[in-house]
């Protein structure tokens, strides 16, 4: 529903940001001065005189603020018209005819209380999601956001970004070989080293983990890159520095005895 109230350029105004003018907003038209007769003294005509020539700077200023009134109203109208035709389009019959003489805000905020209130099970699902997802070695950038998504689901008061944080580090794909360095290694081993739990920041992290993939395999060309679904334990993980350095010490030693 966002999308499309995003495409009608009508959120601003189905989420409250843009309001209608209250009335109590609208301009009041200046008094308007005695007309000037030929029985008037001198005096009193010039009096009048100066009262018109200011009449006429206050009615400059009246319509003015008068347009511009009228010009916020007819949008804010066009934009709940619009919301509320939208609503009209997607709700079932009997919940139309609940919010049909509201504005597309209040109708917004009614239908928010009623049904977008996640439930345990929903709240499960998305927990299990971020608890068990693991990372592969191809691109992070689709899966970090994929496990975002799922993560901002549940509630801040439920999981804070400090667990949220620690959950995502442990799913990161490591290695028990001894001969072999994990492309996160020294991400998760200095931030383990040089943060706390009160400086663990999961955006930073995010970028993070973003970063360091791209350092290693961003030069690659696609053919290279490992491929989703990679992982150190189903299939041979790419080359690594470690691995190379071990691999060029044997050739070395085999040079030797040669």
């Amino acid at each position: 529903m966002v999308g499309v109230f995003m495409i009608a350029k009508v959120y601003d105004v189905v989420k409250g940001d843009t309001t209608k003018p209250d009335q109590t907003q609208r301009p009041k038209m200046p008094t308007t001065p005695p007309v000037i007769t030929g029985e008037m003294s001198n005096a009193d005509a010039e009096k009048a005189a100066c009262y018109w020539t200011q009449f006429n700077v206050q009615m400059n200023y009246y319509n003015t603020q008068l347009a511009d009134y009228n010009r916020k109203l007819s949008n804010w109208t066009d934009g709940n018209s619009q919301g509320m035709g939208i609503f009209n389009r997607a709700l079932d019959v009997g919940i139309w005819d609940q919010v049909k003489d509201m504005t597309a805000a209040a109708t917004w905020t009614w239908l928010g209380k009623r049904y977008a209130k996640s439930s345990v099970t929903e709240l499960l699902e998305h927990f299990q999601y971020i608890k068990d997802y693991r990372f592969d070695l191809s691109d992070p950038s689709p899966q970090l956001a994929q496990w975002m998504h799922h993560y901002g689901s549940i509630p801040a008061r439920m999981i804070s970004a400090s667990l949220a944080l620690i959950i995502l580090i442990s799913n990161l794909p490591m290695t028990n070989n001894v001969g072999q360095e994990s492309v996160y290694q020294r991400l998760v081993e200095t931030m383990f080293k040089d943060e706390t739990i009160a400086t663990f920041d999961l955006a930073k992290t995010v970028d993070s983990v973003r970063n360091v993939w791209a350092a290693r395999f961003g030069g690659l060309p696609p053919s290279q890159q490992p491929h989703k679904g990679t992982t150190y334990d189903k299939g041979k993980a790419p080359a690594n520095k470690p691995q190379q350095k071990q691999q060029t010490q044997v050739q070395r030693n085999t040079a030797i005895k040669g």
